[in-house]
């Protein structure tokens, strides 16, 4: 048996999409308003008491190649560094030296392959494919590069050299690497070194502009996943809020002014494998945004103070206020701790510094108590810090309360903020946020708003 026969055997494995899609529990009857409502820090919070099944890789996209005949596609957005599943091992040559691998990075065209590894090194590849550092791979590994186009044609140097791996075989959709390796024991003495890259990923739809081109910006990344078709939920662009969207891009690449930065990104990867509900709340991390469901369209908000649209006191009001003061002791914190991954940790997990309140740890009679905040999306250490921070300040904004308002509530929608006033409660003009929001007839004649609403202040997005 040849030198890589030893070790691998020549097989064809056929990734699967896994069809995915998410149920929306509509309201029946007169109500109608907004009927799914998730924050990225509420969904986090109710899954800490879930049982632990998902796969790491699900969320943050493969870690070492993968083999195996039900591989999910991998999906890319921004830029990350991935490896890729192998779909095709093939050997040539006197004593099979030559292996010839196929190895598939994304279930989509992508932008480019900026960086490609092997093992821990990065590559130089001249124009004809040849590896020429690491010196000592020089003539002993050729990498042939390909995005995935939906016009791709099959590997011409991969179908002179394998009578198996023929022109239909074309990968269109699959950004892949052919890779040839010729044996040699001391380029390679401890088997075939793993092939992973750096990509920027996915060419994305920005309605701003109406061109699809690559973008890290979450807003947009977030309406990707929702309008895509195969591992996305498949919403019909015209069940997009493209305003609200627009107004999230926005927020997303405005600069901070103190750091220097984009104020919010999303670089990261996941597997068709994630749970639309999981893979959407991890997006929203990257924004420290919020997303619902409302009247047949989605909205998007992302982490920016924006001005009350309405003040509303006791006239409005149509029934009594349902409060609620404080979270419960298991909800509460005042300390965030995470991890994020990129280049800024050689694109490894790491944890950034974390996100203390003194007055919130005095408030709490001087014991630290802290939250995981796990930032798949989030590739540097400032806008983790600025995530975290956003979202501690949430946290404590506790008061809330749910209400029926008359016809001049009809004019918020969910995402807004409003200012109240309740002389009884001591409060004039109190900022609040929509949370929930839904109308219908009460008593078959009085046509009522009914609002949930959460404190919210300015400084929480300093």
């Amino acid at each position: 048996m040849g030198v890589f026969k030893k070790f691998f055997k020549a097989v064809v494995i056929n990734a699967i999409h896994l069809a995915i899609a998410v149920g929306i529990s509509m309201v029946a009857g007169p109500q109608a308003g907004a009927m799914y409502y998730m924050s990225a820090l509420s969904y986090y919070a109710s899954r800490e008491m879930m049982p632990k099944l998902r796969s790491p890789e699900s969320k943050r996209g493969y870690e070492v190649t993968k083999t195996g005949s039900t591989i999910s596609h991998q999906i890319i957005y921004g830029k990350m560094k991935v490896a890729g599943a192998r779909i095709f091992d093939g050997t040539t040559g006197t004593d099979n030296v030559d292996l010839h691998r196929v190895v598939a990075f994304a279930g989509h065209e992508i932008t480019s392959f900026e960086e490609i590894y092997i093992n821990d090194e990065v590559a130089t590849i001249d124009g004809s494919g040849t590896v020429t550092s690491p010196s000592r791979y020089q003539g002993k590994i050729k990498i042939y590069q390909h995005l995935g186009s939906p016009n791709q044609a099959a590997d011409s140097n991969l179908v002179s050299a394998v009578s198996s791996w023929t022109g239909n075989h074309r990968l269109r959709g699959i950004a892949y690497l052919y890779c040839r390796f010729t044996f040699d024991v001391d380029a390679f003495p401890n088997n075939v070194p793993e092939i992973t890259a750096v990509i920027k990923g996915k060419k994305i739809y920005d309605p701003r502009t109406s061109t699809t081109v690559w973008s890290d910006n979450p807003a947009l990344c977030v309406r990707d996943y929702l309008t895509a078709t195969g591992y996305g939920l498949g919403e019909a662009a015209a069940n997009i809020n493209d305003t609200a969207f627009i107004t999230a891009a926005n927020i997303c690449d405005e600069t901070n002014t103190d750091a220097g930065t984009t104020r919010y990104t999303a670089n990261g990867a996941f597997t068709t494998a994630i749970e639309p509900q999981e893979l959407i709340a991890d997006l929203m991390t990257s924004m420290g945004g919020t997303i619902w469901y409302t009247q047949g369209y989605w909205n998007v908000k992302a982490a920016k103070w924006t001005a009350p649209v309405l003040d509303l006191n006791e006239d409005d009001l149509r029934s009594g206020l349902n409060l609620s003061t404080r979270h419960s002791r298991r909800d509460n914190f005042n300390s965030v701790k995470g991890t994020f991954k990129g280049s800024e940790s050689n694109w490894v997990v790491t944890d950034f510094p974390p996100v203390t309140n003194d007055a919130f740890v005095n408030a709490d009679n001087g014991q630290e108590s802290s939250i995981d905040y796990e930032l798949p999306w989030t590739d540097n250490s400032i806008e983790a810090r600025r995530t975290a921070r956003i979202v501690l300040e949430r946290n404590r904004q506790q008061l809330s309360f749910t209400a029926s308002y008359g016809l001049r509530a009809f004019q918020v929608q969910t995402g807004d903020n409003v200012r109240v006033t309740n002389t009884r409660l001591g409060w004039t003009n109190k900022e609040f946020e929509v949370v929930s929001w839904t109308f219908g007839l009460q008593n078959e004649y009085d046509l009522q708003v009914e609002m949930t609403l959460k404190e919210i202040s300015e400084s929480v997005f300093d």
